[in-house]
């Protein structure tokens, strides 16, 4: 029996699609146990954890200081992210549900350390010092929304849209399952920002544009109205919600119902339930009746051959041949030579080669842009807006290429799928994250100082041509007996000299235009090594997963086939009253699967599916 305080019960409380689910799975396991099948019993319990662990994440996105950290605390009704005007969210923070409360804040060495909720502002700031730095903060507390099966990541704003770490969001809304883009009511949405937009209507399939701070801007309704216009022209059809996190906490602390509606988070928490929420429980509620389903057909093959053969010995054993075919085409499905694993393995094949082809051609598109922009100028004087744009753009072509393999991975796994004659919903593949990716790349970092001695060098060397020059055009006059030679060999010396002076200073600049397009090939090729080797690695994750899971399932059916042909020769060999009394049992085993079976065929997420 299924414990009330588990997650999978906890959340079947708010949705009847997954509360049928969790008892569809209960009496899947009970059946399962009823017929001693241990190995079926167990594939029940891993998808009730499934159900149970699964929440809905949804990506809380925009530009700094927006009021996303407020709209978070907003939602939740209490203030958990830190909210200040010296405080800029820096790493992504996860809140979710748990109990008892606690903050975790996972350091770049892969540690985890446990916070006190009071020093949680100083993990989610930036971090200055010898402190070994924090990827992401998880918040776990016990809040309706949370338990309801919701998490919210406040995302960093650092460095606007168009930054690394605007990419690096981009690469994150691939595991969202929504996004809550926040501009607030100040102005309307300007370029980078519909962009940005575009780009995660592409990657997320819902999102909820938030206006806030309408408490502040009288003229908010205008705005959104201007915003409206820009999203239509745009083409992008995205609801927007104007929102007052003030109010709503307002409302909070004086439990005052019109204060909360004027807030307008009751529209926003509609459409998440109601958008979000539900369709994450239909989701879920269908992928655990495709295990109750697979698990219900093994079981009603097993009883109803052993109940056939109990009723009528002639008839089993005609039924156990074609058990026996069908238990020679699951060991051919377990073979390594199975059509199932040529297309899993030519499909891994291309896919690695396709998803390392794409990453090698978008470098190597970036280094010539970098090297065409390094030769229009020197380095040394616009080095630091360089490297921001290199470390943007190096960050966009590998979520790009992450959300690519995002795809090819979803359109594999569906195609060996089809060759079980499955649905792809219940398959979970583990892809990689792409800001703990880049995490672990130095940036550019080119030195243009030269030493002072070679400076020291450079001049002497300047003023000894200058001076040689003077002294030589005097000499030259004075055996001609010209008075003007001195003034005459000064003006050359000083144009000799001038002239040597700037080829020095171009020898320099090309010296240091090397430099800078050595250190820029080094930073490409450390991304095309790192990111490579985490793509490969996702692509032999995804190899491993989907082959054991299918080998599972290809064991599975051999050894129902197998435990079915034992009962049935069982059942005929017994004697004459064991076998009435043991298909008695199995007659009352096979009335229990039947209504079940019935019931399952009823569902209306089966029915839909």
């Amino acid at each position: 029996m299924t414990d009330p305080s588990s997650p999978a019960q906890q959340r079947a409380g708010r949705s009847a699609a997954v509360a049928r689910a969790v008892l569809d799975l209960a009496e899947a396991r009970r059946l399962s146990g009823q017929a001693g099948r241990i190995d079926l019993m167990t594939r029940i319990d891993e998808a009730t954890a499934r159900l149970g662990s699964d929440d809905v994440p949804v990506a809380v996105v925009g530009e700094f200081k927006q009021g996303k950290s407020t709209l978070v605390n907003a939602l939740l009704r209490t203030e958990v992210c830190p909210v200040d005007s010296d405080i800029v969210t820096a790493v992504p923070t996860v809140v979710r549900w748990g109990k008892p409360p606690s903050v975790t804040a996972r350091l770049e060495n892969d540690d985890e350390v446990a916070v006190p909720f009071k020093r949680l502002h100083d993990y989610v700031a930036e971090r200055t010092g010898d402190e070994v730095p924090v990827r992401a903060v998880e918040v776990r507390l016990d809040r309706q929304l949370l338990r309801g099966g919701l998490s919210f990541v406040d995302t960093p704003g650092v460095g606007g849209l168009d930054s690394a770490h605007g990419n690096l969001t981009l690469g994150a809304l691939t595991l969202a399952r929504a996004a809550l883009f926040v501009t607030d009511a100040a102005q309307e949405l300007a370029g980078p920002e519909l962009e940005f937009l575009n780009k995660t209507a592409a990657r997320c399939e819902h999102v909820i544009i938030v206006v806030t701070k309408t408490d502040l801007y009288p003229e908010w309704r205008r705005i959104v109205r201007l915003n409206q216009t820009h999203l239509a022209q745009a083409g992008l059809q995205v609801p927007m919600v104007p929102v007052s996190s003030f109010l709503r906490l307002r409302a909070a602390a004086r439990n005052s119902d019109a204060l909360n509606a004027e807030s307008g988070f009751p529209r926003l928490l509609t459409m998440l339930r109601r958008d979000i929420l539900a369709e994450a429980d239909t989701l879920a509620a269908r992928a655990a009746g495709q295990e109750v389903a697979f698990v219900l057909s093994q079981l009603r093959e097993q009883v109803g051959a052993a109940r056939a053969a109990g009723h009528d010995p002639r008839t089993g054993w005609a039924i156990a041949d074609q058990v026996a075919e069908k238990s020679r085409r699951s060991q051919a499905l377990a073979a390594s030579g199975a059509g199932w694993q040529t297309v899993l393995n030519d499909g891994i094949q291309d896919l690695s080669a396709d998803i390392d082809h794409d990453l090698r051609e978008r470098l190597r598109g970036l280094l010539r842009r970098g090297e065409a922009l390094l030769d229009e100028d020197d380095p040394k004087n616009n080095w630091r807006d360089f490297s921001a744009w290199v470390t943007r753009e190096a960050t966009s072509a590998a979520v790009d290429n992450l959300f690519q393999l995002v795809q090819r991975t979803e359109e594999l796994a569906r195609d060996v799928a089809e060759r079980f004659d499955l649905d792809y919903e219940g398959l979970d593949v583990d892809l990689p994250a792409p800001e703990l990716v880049l995490a672990r790349i130095h940036g550019l970092d080119a030195k243009f100082d030269r030493p002072s001695m070679q400076q020291f060098l450079n001049a002497f060397t300047a003023a000894r041509m200058t001076f040689g020059g003077l002294v030589m055009f005097g000499a030259f006059g004075s055996l001609l007996g010209l008075t003007l030679a001195a003034p005459i060999g000064l003006a050359v010396g000083l144009v000799v000299g001038r002239k040597l002076v700037g080829t020095e200073r171009q020898r320099q600049a090309e010296y240091r235009r090397n430099q800078a397009k050595a250190e820029l090939r080094r930073y490409i090729d450390e991304v095309a090594f790192v990111v490579g080797k985490d793509c490969r690695d996702a692509v032999r994750r995804t190899q491993r997963f989907l082959r054991d899971e299918f080998a599972a399932r290809a064991q599975q059916v051999e050894r129902s086939a197998n435990l079915t042909i034992a009962a049935i020769r069982e059942a005929a060999e017994a004697p004459e009253h064991e076998r009435r009394q043991r298909t008695a049992v199995l007659d009352q085993q096979w009335q229990e699967l039947d209504r079940f079976a019935a019931q399952m065929a009823a569902r209306p997420e089966r029915r839909s599916a």
